[in-house]
This record gives structure tokens, sequence and C-alpha cells, in this order.
């Protein structure tokens, strides 16, 4: 009995082993080129990490925030699984501060529920308390979409569950919850169009509101 439960075991270990082999293959090479060039790069304790998808790495942060220890490690179309994926490299610097914005493309782009996404973005908050404990961490809300004119449609409403989620983790792990979705808004509640053209990315004027929102914390 015991052998056949081993063999089981074994059995569904190389399947999910496949899976994810499967899985990284599918990663497009922007991701590989942009995790390849970080592995690179010099790393401090005095830096401030900003994390996440397309909608980080599209901001320039360093003269955003005026801040030379301002590293950009956004990726275009992370996930939360891409961003755990890499996180060991940075997380190896011991970095002063993380400010994570992370979970739109795991709605967008995956079969994912606002639960299954929690559950995936909260691995990222393990390992943060795990291998750099006196970084401060910043869990920064998904952003809303405007669904007239955003060619990535998703709900809102969604978005604001998956925020409310993020809330209870900060509080979960003593986190700095920073709430940017409000910020954004438009009279009918959604992303406004004074700051986008697609629905979802940004343009430089709220990147300035962005910034304003999370300068103090630096």
């Amino acid at each position: 009995m015991i052998n056949v439960i081993f063999s089981i075991l074994t059995k569904v270990k190389k399947i999910l082993n496949m899976k994810q082999s499967s899985d990284l293959n599918n990663y497009p090479p922007y991701y590989w080129h942009k995790l390849n060039q970080f592995t690179k790069l010099p790393q401090s304790e005095s830096d401030i990490i900003m994390l996440g998808d397309s909608i980080t790495d599209e901001g320039e942060w360093i003269e955003l925030l005026s801040n030379i220890n301002v590293k950009n490690r956004g990726i275009s179309g992370d996930t939360t699984e891409r961003v755990l994926y890499r996180l060991d490299p940075i997380l190896a610097g011991k970095p002063k501060q993380i400010f994570l914005m992370l979970g739109i493309n795991d709605l967008i782009n995956t079969p994912k529920s606002v639960a299954q996404t929690l559950e995936s973005y909260e691995k990222i908050l393990h390992e943060f308390q795990e291998k750099t404990p006196n970084t401060e961490i910043f869990i920064q809300t998904v952003l809303p979409v405007n669904n007239k004119v955003d060619i990535y449609w998703q709900d809102n409403n969604r978005i604001l569950n998956l925020n409310t989620g993020l809330r209870k983790l900060a509080t979960k792990f003593n986190y700095q919850y920073i709430d940017l979705f409000s910020h954004l808004l438009d009279l009918e509640n959604q992303l406004d169009t004074r700051y986008t053209k697609d629905g979802l990315h940004l343009n430089g004027e709220a990147y300035l509101v962005w910034k304003s929102v999370i300068e103090k914390y630096l």
C-alpha cells in the first residue's frame, strides 16, 4: 500500500514539474531578457525597488521620484506567478524598500479567480518575510480600468475585490497598504480618460498622481 501511494505521489510530482516547465517555456522573450539584465545589475541595501508588471515597467521612476536609489523591476505582462519565480535575485540584495503593484494580469491574461490571485500573491509576501525581513514593503492597490476604451476588458468590481483582499494581506503581514485605485477614478468609477489611451496603461499625468501618493513614504 505504501509503495502504491509513493508511486502515485511520484507521478503527481512529475506532472507538476512538467507543468511548471511548460509554463516557464511560455514566458515571452521580453521577460527573459529583462530578468537576465536584472541579474547583471548591482544591488545595495539602499535600493528602493518598484516591482510589478507593465504599469510599473513603463514608469521612469528615478526621474519621477528624484532618487537615484530607485530601481525599476517591473516587467510587462507579469503575473503573481512570474514575479514569484524571479524574486530571489531581488531579495538577495536586501533592499531598503519594495513597492509592489501586481495582479491585473492574473485577472486579464489567466483564468485565475480573485481568490487564486490572492493565494499566489500571499506566496510573494511570505518570500519577503522570510528572505528580507527588514525591508519595508508597500502593497499598492491594483488600478482601475476604463471599459469604454479598454481593449483588455476587466470588471472593476473584481479589481475592488482583489484590493480588499490585498488590504487584508497587508494587515496580516504588517505591511503598508497604499490606495492608488481611488486617486485615478472618474465620476463613473472608471479609470479617468485623462490618464490613459487604452483604458489600462498610464500616461505621464497618471504617474505624477502615483508619485504624489507614494513620495511621502520614501
